[in-house]
């Protein structure tokens, strides 16, 4: 009996080395490589060709595919898609494939409530809560009175979307309706964490209920549902032929397939829609072409190939910070707009991150330099490797930038 135990513990010894072996051991190699290529990435990255770098760096991101472009004198300069945007059928990216943008939906709404705005139908500083069909009142602070600005700015008091918003709200498809439902202490799905314990107007909490209210908003004060409006009066004028808020607008075989990121596997997801109060915060599908229109628009004072769909003094008051403690890392909030202080120059634009896809839009004030670029994976399990991608992601946004410098 002894001598075949110690049998069966030299054989489960002699298991385990195996498999650490051929499989722990390579992992921890192909970790260490990734982590030295990163540290060592200043000294020896002007030796690569920018498509070698680009390749190389999509692999440490675990990136499926990428579409990027650059922006100069109103027009897209430079244009490459990398990977493949349907790992399946090896599809490569082009300008007009579609991807998911995720928060830069913000920048539509904010530009459609701002086009309302314009057209005198409403002050910023006005109590939304006469253009809702309930008293949107923070129940802690219920005399202050919550703005289109605060709403804009992220200053409502109302905090990130919670576990319930996006149950209620994306997986069960409530619609506008249910907002007061949600955040009024009567309602049937009342949840109090939605609020935080501050007036509104005296903290910064970047929140995508606020940008929910504001689609609904749109629909009061239009006469039009939320997608109906931006597709007449932003997505039309701006030739923007390969956007929307609704699925059902694309073919699918145009859509970049979202993925989510295992150790050593790409997982396809399939494509949802985000539920109308969803939407407005981060429902938007668009292409780098027809984002290019629009981050043109905001560059060059509203105006794209003619048509105009903010006022100048608009669009400097929608980039510009509204609040002094509108800040959230490097990041300042004006008016559904980041605006970024570099050491350099002062960017504007907006990040989008969703699992299954993230997007970049910015432009640089001095010189109307924009960089626009998307790609389908974002969000994994591999805790061990989130500083290797994170890395390889922002030398990706280096990259580009020194290529737009160099044109």
């Amino acid at each position: 009996m002894n001598i075949k135990i110690h049998y069966r513990k030299i054989i489960a010894i002699t298991v385990i080395g195996l498999f650490f072996g051929t499989c722990v051991i390579p992992c921890l190699g192909q970790i260490l490589s990734k982590s030295r290529v990163l540290k060592e990435w200043d000294i020896f990255h002007r030796n690569f060709d920018f498509d070698s770098e680009i390749n190389l760096l999509m692999k440490l991101g675990h990136m499926p595919s990428l579409s990027a472009c650059i922006i100069k004198n109103d027009s897209m300069i430079w244009y490459k898609g990398y990977g493949y945007y349907d790992r399946s059928n090896r599809k490569i990216p082009t300008d007009d494939t579609v991807y998911m943008v995720a928060s830069i939906s913000k920048t539509f709404t904010a530009t459609a409530i701002l086009q309302l705005y314009e057209r005198g139908l409403f002050d910023l500083d006005d109590d939304v809560s006469e253009y809702l069909p309930f008293d949107l009142k923070n129940p802690k602070y219920p005399n202050v009175n919550i703005t289109f600005r605060m709403l804009l700015a992220h200053q409502s008091s109302l905090t990130k979307a919670k576990f319930t918003f996006p149950i209620y709200f994306t997986f069960l498809g409530y619609s506008f309706d249910w907002l007061d439902e949600y955040l009024l202490p009567n309602g049937g799905i009342y949840d109090e964490d939605a609020w935080l314990d501050v007036p509104p107007g005296e903290e910064y909490c970047y929140s995508d209920i606020d940008f929910g209210i504001l689609g609904y908003l749109v629909e009061n004060l239009s006469n039009q549902s939320f997608n109906d409006y931006c597709k007449e009066h932003i997505f039309q004028p701006l030739n923007m032929t390969n956007t929307s808020f609704e699925l059902g607008d694309f073919k699918y075989s145009n859509l970049a397939v979202p993925y989510f990121w295992v150790p050593g596997f790409y997982i396809p997801l399939p494509h949802i829609n985000t539920g109308s109060v969803c939407i407005p915060a981060g429902g938007l599908r668009t292409s780098i072409s027809d984002l290019s229109h629009y981050l043109i628009a905001h560059i060059n004072n509203g105006v794209y190939n003619d048509k105009q769909i903010l006022k100048n003094e608009t669009i400097e008051l929608m980039h510009s910070v509204q609040y002094p403690n509108s800040f959230e890392g490097n990041y300042r909030y004006g008016l559904g707009w980041m605006i970024w202080n570099s050491t350099d120059d002062i960017y504007g634009g907006h990040i989008g991150m969703i699992i299954g896809g993230r997007a970049e839009m910015w432009y640089r004030q001095s010189d109307k330099t924009g960089v626009i670029y998307f790609w389908n994976q974002y969000k994994y399990l591999d805790l061990r490797r989130r500083s290797i991608e994170k890395n390889a992601q922002q030398k990706i946004d280096e990259i580009i930038w020194e290529k737009a410098n160099r044109i």
